[in-house]
């Protein structure tokens, strides 16, 4: 299951909007991650992603060092741009910390992950750009507001529980 620990970010953008449910209007947010991350990130979003976009690298060609436990670092396709996914996440719940001490912690939940992007680096990473759909209260758009001035963040990404549980259980 896609997640991530506390890892360094970039916010590119903060859309406010409204969304309608029936009669009701809410207050909501697209905020738009930058990062970048080794290649074994993949594998938490499809299965077989890693192992078609990179190879190990081949006699005579610079040998990388391994990135994390896996040895495919070269990028199988260099021509190739990046690539948008059509995969969604739901019911993540997502934690933005400041780089300094003592900046309180953004907190969404019910968030919805889209847009994915990723584009595959020499050397066994990946950039990878998604945004992140919430709910947000007046408060909350203020806080990214000036989280999106930072710009660069510490970005938390945690599963729903009920997807946590199976993925335990299949393992």
């Amino acid at each position: 299951m896609f997640q991530l620990e506390k890892h360094d970010s970039a916010i590119a953008n903060v859309n406010q909007r409204i969304e309608r449910h029936g009669e009701e209007r809410e207050l909501a947010a697209d905020i738009k991650f930058t990062t970048s991350a080794g290649n074994t990130l993949l594998d938490s979003i499809e299965k077989g992603l890693k192992e078609a976009l990179f190879r190990k690298p081949g006699k005579g060609e610079q040998q990388d060092l391994p990135i994390g436990d896996t040895l495919l670092s070269a990028v199988k396709f260099p021509s190739l741009e990046p690539l948008k996914l059509a995969h969604e996440f739901l019911g993540y719940e997502l934690q933005i910390d400041g780089l300094l001490e003592g900046v309180e912690p953004i907190v969404l939940v019910d968030v919805k992950l889209k847009r994915f992007v990723i584009e595959p680096k020499e050397g066994g990473s990946v950039g990878l750009s998604f945004t992140a759909s919430a709910n947000v209260t007046p408060d909350e758009l203020a806080e990214l507001s000036e989280a999106l001035i930072r710009e660069d963040v510490l970005l938390t990404l945690t599963p729903p529980k009920a997807a946590a549980q199976q993925t335990d259980l299949a393992a």
